[in-house]
């Protein structure tokens, strides 16, 4: 089966990229590489314009199924033929948005487990916010999160740099347990995944993790803490913005 190579694993800042269509269903095609990232990991999908024949087509939706990546379609009628070479489009704005969020959940996650000893238990990023679920925590009063608004911002503010790294099953997960990384996470990887992607936010952050990534936190910006909420007894939820926005 031939697989999509899946550019944004070692590069989030390609933009455009020509690709060939290997495979197409109802409302979608399959490309033999891509920069579009899947939905996936708490992260919304990348969306998009797909263009040949002077046609451009919107990319409504990625979906990762196996090795291969749906790229689907809003004019499905209009669909390029197996073989074909197609030009792609990323929706910058949209991407460079999640990529944002994303490095400032994972600083947020950090703190919250140094300083509060809560591991996060979930998360959601789209391009209005991002919101992490902690646990076990309980109740969080307006002075703890005004503490790690101004914690997280901290950390922001030293221009670390956000490295991709591949590391071997194994030499990833001694890795991971030696800089604290939830053991939970690490088990629900599965036992075919040989290679492990792991985003470093200099030594502050240490994850495995498939989604998309700003370089330095510099680019990120301000965020805000605009709201907290229990999510049952020990879990409290904390959603950011960037100040930005």
């Amino acid at each position: 089966m031939t697989k999509t190579d899946m550019l944004y694993m070692e590069d989030n800042y390609t933009r455009s990229f020509s690709a060939e269509v290997i495979d197409k269903g109802e409302d979608y095609v399959v490309l033999d590489r891509t920069a579009f990232y899947p939905e996936g990991g708490g992260q919304e999908t990348d969306k998009g314009q797909l263009i040949f024949d002077d046609k451009t087509l919107t990319i409504r939706k990625v979906k990762k199924e196996g090795g291969k990546v749906k790229h689907f379609i809003e004019e499905s009628d209009q669909l390029p033929g197996v073989g074909e070479t197609v030009q792609c489009k990323l929706d910058w704005e949209r991407r460079f948005t999640h990529m944002r969020y994303h490095t400032a959940i994972h600083i947020l996650s950090s703190y919250m487990k140094k300083h509060f000893d809560a591991e996060v238990v979930g998360n959601n990023i789209s391009v209005r916010k991002a919101r992490a679920d902690f646990a076990p925590l309980e109740a969080l009063s307006d002075e703890e999160l005004v503490q790690i608004e101004k914690g997280v911002n901290e950390i922001i503010d030293r221009d670390y740099p956000v490295k991709i790294s591949f590391m071997p099953r194994e030499e990833a997960i001694a890795f991971l347990e030696k800089k604290g990384y939830q053991t939970d996470y690490i088990d629900m990887v599965p036992k075919s995944v040989k290679i492990f992607r792991v985003i470093s936010v200099d030594d502050y952050d240490h994850a495995s993790c498939a989604g998309t990534h700003v370089a330095n936190t510099s680019e990120i910006g301000k965020i805000t803490v605009v709201k907290r909420r229990n999510m049952g007894t020990g879990k409290e939820r904390i959603t950011l913005a960037l100040a930005d926005e």
